[in-house]
């Protein structure tokens, strides 16, 4: 076949999979030329589209189809090369992109390419360059800046250079680079309020409740444009979380969860290709909303699936999901309380939670000497970690990363919990002056650490955990106060919101009784409705 280089815009295109060649994949809008055989481009702009909504192994194989057509498209290792970095997930395959760059020399090297393609060629070489991971993400931003420059009006480069300088911030957020990449992808959705990246990375951007609002019309966008990629369902929750809209987070996360399914059984998959992230969402969501038996529901079928094949996505999520049901409800009762699963070999925050839980359960039980046990091998547990942390907050490890290398912010929502701990400790030795100054130190590293979006990272908000002794003691005004810090962190988090109901009852202040009720009312009502309407 003649070998041609053109602009194709894409709106809805016949997806490459063998299995799926009837089958319309809905993936957004993009433009982009690249050099190569027409299958070929065709196969690339699939696998480009499915990239930018983070669906890494679907667009991997797209990109290795070009390949195949044609062996000499460039684009199509720099795309497979890109589908090993995964900025915003702190996992990096290096050996594997490097081989897919090694592919790319040897195939290609007498290929007359667009210089577009050539500087894009180059970029992913700084990304997998020499020096640390955070050096190639900064110096990777820095060129990706350095393309915005010389292609203005390129949306391509444009969103790569957005999505960078999201990589780019090592550990939690930087405010002030978010929104410079909320500015850039902006740009691209005034001209194509259709590109997936666009869209994705714009929630990305203002995934936290001070700037969560900026990015509605994305999140309410997105899964309309994208609906055949499920992360693309799943990702307008984040906004959804943090401004408290309830039946959208359960609606997106059903979505989600059930494309997973029906993609993992389309293709034949094991269980790690559930969409278990979408899966605790949903039952956070369903939490929220009071839908208790179906968070009970997902609980036992997360056990199951964990017993089918205990992965170590599956043990991590078994641990979320498991946590986030406990402290929602309180049934410390429930059969699978004391479930727990192997956890040496994950990430140092999923083990601390893991152990919080189990702490919880000896501080209900009263057994002390235990909790304090529990403690002391959290404390060692969680100071061996902290002597693997680069200057830069994140793992000192090899050319790579994956989820389960500490970084600074996983140390500290470890100790945070471990803070908890030692102030249950102390109310069981009935010292609850020390009880309140654990808890206060508590607050105070949660307050210092960076946002962390979705359903709690430390299960139990230390601010709620406060709140409670607070209450306990008849300190209205400042339980209040704690629960309200909570609200900031969490808007319209039911836990908190009972919080602060609690302490206005104590205080006899009716207009707040009312504020608060009419707000409970309303989440369980939308519960109500929402699963009325699926019966």
């Amino acid at each position: 076949m003649k070998k041609i280089a053109f602009a194709i815009c894409i709106f809805t295109l016949v997806s490459g999979c063998k299995t799926e060649t009837s089958t319309k994949s809905e993936l957004g809008t993009i433009s982009f030329e690249i050099t190569g055989t027409e299958e070929a481009q065709s196969q690339f702009m699939q696998g480009l589209l499915l990239l930018h909504s983070f669906e890494y192994d679907d667009a991997r194989e797209a990109f290795l189809e070009a390949q195949e057509s044609d062996p000499s498209c460039a684009m199509a290792y720099w795309g497979e090369a890109m589908t090993y970095n995964h900025p915003l997930w702190t996992e990096q395959d290096f050996e594997k992109a490097s081989a897919a760059l090694e592919n790319l020399e040897k195939t290609t090297k007498d290929v007359a390419l667009r210089e577009l393609e050539k500087d894009f060629i180059q970029g992913v070489t700084v990304l997998y360059g020499e020096g640390s991971k955070v050096d190639r993400d900064k110096a990777y931003a820095e060129y990706m800046k350095s393309l915005y420059e010389k292609y203005p009006g390129n949306h391509e480069v444009a969103a790569f250079y957005g999505l960078s300088l999201l990589g780019s911030v090592p550990v939690g957020r930087d405010d002030d680079v978010y929104q410079q990449s909320a500015r850039i992808v902006e740009g691209i959705l005034a001209e194509n309020p259709r590109h997936p990246g666009a869209l994705h990375y714009m929630i990305h951007a203002n995934d936290d409740p001070y700037h969560a609002m900026q990015a509605l019309e994305a999140a309410d966008a997105y899964a309309v444009v994208a609906p055949s990629a499920d992360h693309a369902l799943h990702m307008p929750s984040h906004i959804y979380v943090a401004m408290g809209m309830w039946d959208q987070v359960v609606s997106s996360n059903e979505a989600s969860y059930q494309a997973s399914v029906a993609r993992m059984e389309r293709k034949n998959f094991n269980n790690d290709e559930r969409s278990y992230h979408a899966f605790h969402w949903l039952l956070y969501g369903y939490l929220q909303q009071g839908q208790i038996d179906k968070a009970k529901t997902i609980l036992n079928e997360m056990v199951q699936y964990h017993n089918e094949l205990p992965s170590k996505s599956a043990r991590r999520h078994l641990i979320y999901i498991k946590s986030t049901y406990l402290i929602e409800t309180g049934d410390w009762d429930n059969i699978l309380a004391e479930v727990t699963t192997k956890a040496d070999d994950i990430n140092i925050r999923d083990r601390a939670e893991q152990d919080f839980i189990s702490g919880m359960i000896l501080f209900r039980k009263g057994n002390p000497t235990e909790l304090e046990n529990l403690i002391s091998n959290m404390n060692e547990d969680r100071e061996t970690a902290a002597l693997k942390i680069s200057n830069e907050g994140i793992a000192m490890c090899s050319a790579g990363a994956s989820r389960s290398d500490a970084s600074r912010l996983d140390i500290n929502q470890a100790e945070v919990m471990a803070m908890e701990l030692h102030a249950m400790l102390a109310m069981l030795k009935n010292q609850n002056r020390e009880a309140e100054n654990w808890m206060i130190k508590a607050t105070e590293l949660e307050t210092s650490s960076s946002y962390s979006y979705g359903p709690p990272s430390i299960v139990k908000p230390s601010y709620e955990l406060y709140g409670e002794f607070l209450l306990s003691e008849g300190r209205a005004d400042e339980a209040m106060a704690q629960f309200e810090i909570s609200l900031k962190r969490a808007p319209k988090r039911v836990l908190a919101l009972k919080g602060v109901l609690q302490a206005a009852q104590m205080k006899g202040d009716a207009d707040k009784i009312k504020e608060v009720e009419n707000m409970l009312n309303e989440i369980r009502k939308e519960g109500k409705s929402m699963s009325a309407s699926m019966n």
